[in-house]
């Protein structure tokens, strides 16, 4: 065997920056743990954190940048790795792992890098620019300690405001200023199951499909004395619908409260399942099953795992006759989206409900199949790897699955609603809206850009303003439709250092000058709708972007509220007091774009 020596970093906090570069000796056909060994005689403080260790194989790591002072270096160095490229762990023996042998020692390159839980914690303090979410997210994870059982949770009014209310409270719609941007933008399985609810008639279902989904409807509508006894009758029948190992009465964190049934795979579950015997008897069947999703995910054996993933999970609800399907996803925050609600029935109609209930649960088998394989990897993911940021970012999915390829975009930040910028946290204010920062690759060179998610955008007046020359809206680089009922928008980034809205730039009535920039390019910009019959529809200060360094020019930068003259309508949820005149639901005229001109004009005037 041939003796070689490898540069071996072991970036511990606590070690002097000395002692944190060795050089090893190993045999190119030794396993290559045995260099685990060397460490524990090296370092025997640090055995039980060694013992968790992960061997990865360095490339543009210097020694000097793996013994720096701050560790700054060397925790970016790590973060990247996982970002950017699957982090190539050593598992076998030491010419394996390296062929061509060592870095030329003259480089003063490290090969090998020991990866701790003890140094992940030191990277997630010390990185606090990338990281900082993921840090937010584990403080939110350790604050779902709710001290009452998912049961107690929804029995009474006061309690269900309790747990939704607050701070680490799941975002569903209640109150309903507590929501956010659909499950189906951050996890493609819970996506493609929302897909499949709407295209239910691709399913055909098999004859022993079709008997158990019959067995559910007369069970369902059946009456019991207790949900004890429903749940004895529906488990098997759920059990044989439902593909995989489930577990029923087991009980949560904490270990006094128990759920009815949850499906694993592993540690994780991936679906859950609560039985009310009627709607409001007993609470709301949804609701309880996302408490025990919380409760769940604040269990010992995820703790590992929080960094890595954002937990999809499906949630099934039976109240009697009643079938809701949601899905619920953790990021910032715990979000929950119902899917589907139908009525488990016979009547007249009996052959097409049976057929109906049949295909949800071949749709749902499709998509736990997928939470399945998720969760496998998951499972070999090693605990002492660094969080991945990405987990709290969308993972959109084309709609329809296939039909288009969506940009290739690093997301790394949301953005305040009111003016744009990155958001250190993401507050209340800012949890409802789906706007972020991405990198995105346009032409050779790797771009920051503004990414949205809106249930309504107009793409053509936009890029009609966009195409003049000099625009008259940001660059718009792809729309299209994803999952979730909404579409993906990407588009030039404006940082504040070159513009502003008008709202937030000016605290007093701007120069003339700029009033008649102002004026000059929203009456183009309008001109131009107006002659393809569009309505802008929301004229104001904060859809007006002013840019001084730019010629003192102004960029039209929302294009939800586009529509047709005299054929659309304003939302239904328009604001009254954003000062447009107009109400809720009213037909679209050009004639409301010019007298909100006036008025904006009437507000920039000295």
């Amino acid at each position: 065997m041939t003796a070689t020596q490898y540069q071996v970093a072991y970036p511990n906090p606590s070690l002097r920056k000395q002692d944190r570069v060795c050089l090893y000796t190993v045999d190119s056909q030794s396993d290559i743990w045995y260099l685990l060994f060397q460490l524990y005689e090296k370092y025997p403080d640090h055995i039980e954190d060694l013992r968790r260790a992960s061997l990865w194989k360095a490339s543009g790591l210097s020694k000097a940048e793996a013994s720096n002072d701050s560790m700054q270096n060397v925790y970016d160095w790590l973060l990247n790795k996982c970002k950017c490229e699957d982090p190539e762990i050593l598992r076998s023996t030491i010419v394996k792992s390296f062929p061509d042998g060592p870095h030329d020692q003259s480089l003063e390159q490290v090969d090998i890098v020991v990866v701790t839980p003890a140094i992940v914690q030191a990277m997630r303090e010390g990185v606090a620019d990338e990281l900082r979410y993921i840090k937010a997210r584990e403080e939110l994870s350790r604050a779902i300690k709710w001290t009452l059982s998912p049961s107690e949770s929804v029995r009474s009014a006061a309690a269900v405001k309790e747990i939704v209310s607050g701070p680490s409270g799941p975002r569903y719609g209640r109150p309903s200023h507590l929501f956010g941007p659909p499950t189906a933008l951050f996890s493609e399985p819970l996506a493609l199951l929302k897909y499949d609810l709407e295209h239910l008639e691709s399913f055909e279902p098999d004859p022993m499909t079709l008997d158990r989904a019959f067995e559910l409807v007369v069970g369902a509508t059946d009456f019991y004395d207790g949900e004890g006894k429903r749940e004895v009758a529906l488990k098997p029948i759920l059990q044989g619908l439902l593909v995989g190992d489930s577990q029923w009465q087991m009980p949560t964190a904490g270990g006094t409260a128990k759920q009815d049934g949850i499906w694993f795979k592993g540690p994780f579950g991936y679906l859950i399942a609560e039985l009310k015997n009627e709607p409001g008897l007993g609470g709301d069947p949804f609701l309880q099953g996302l408490v025990v999703y919380a409760k769940i995910i604040t269990k010992n054996e995820y703790a590992s795992y929080l960094g890595q993933s954002n937990m999809p999970i499906i949630l099934l609800a039976i109240a009697g006759n009643r079938l809701v399907v949601s899905t619920a996803v953790f990021t910032n925050a715990i979000y929950a989206d119902e899917l589907l609600s139908t009525k488990l029935h016979l009547g007249p109609h009996g052959s097409d409900n049976v057929l109906h209930v049949a295909r949800v649960f071949m749709a749902i088998n499709r998509s736990t199949e997928r939470l399945r394989k998720l969760y496998e990897n998951l499972q070999r993911v090693n605990r002492s790897s660094p969080p991945q940021a990405k987990i709290m970012w969308p993972n959109p999915t084309a709609d329809p699955p296939g039909l288009i390829d969506l940009p290739e975009l690093e997301f790394f930040c949301k953005v305040d609603r009111a003016d744009g910028a990155e958001l250190p946290v993401i507050d209340e204010d800012n949890e409802r809206h789906a706007m972020y920062l991405a990198r995105m690759q346009i032409g050779t060179l790797t771009r920051v850009v503004f990414v949205k998610f809106a249930a309504k955008y107009h793409e053509a007046a936009h890029r009609l303003l966009a195409d003049q020359d000099p625009p008259l809206a940001p660059a718009l680089y792809f729309c299209a439709r994803v999952i979730g009922d909404m579409y993906m928008v990407v588009m030039e980034y404006i940082p504040k250092s070159r513009g502003q809205t008008i709202f937030s730039h000016f605290s007093t009535p701007p120069p003339q000058a700029v009033s008649g920039a102002v004026y000059r390019d929203v009456c183009k910009a309008l001109d131009l709708l107006h002659e393809r019959d569009l309505v802008f529809g929301d004229l104001r200060e904060g859809n007006l972007l002013y840019l001084p360094k730019d010629g003192g020019r102004v960029l039209f930068i929302d294009f939800d509220g586009v529509g047709r003259d005299g054929m659309d309508r304003y939302s239904a949820c328009l604001n009254p007091e954003a000062g447009l005149g107009v109400k809720r639901r009213q037909i679209m005229e050009k004639a409301h774009d010019r007298e909100n001109l006036r008025r904006l004009m009437e507000r920039l005037s000295p």
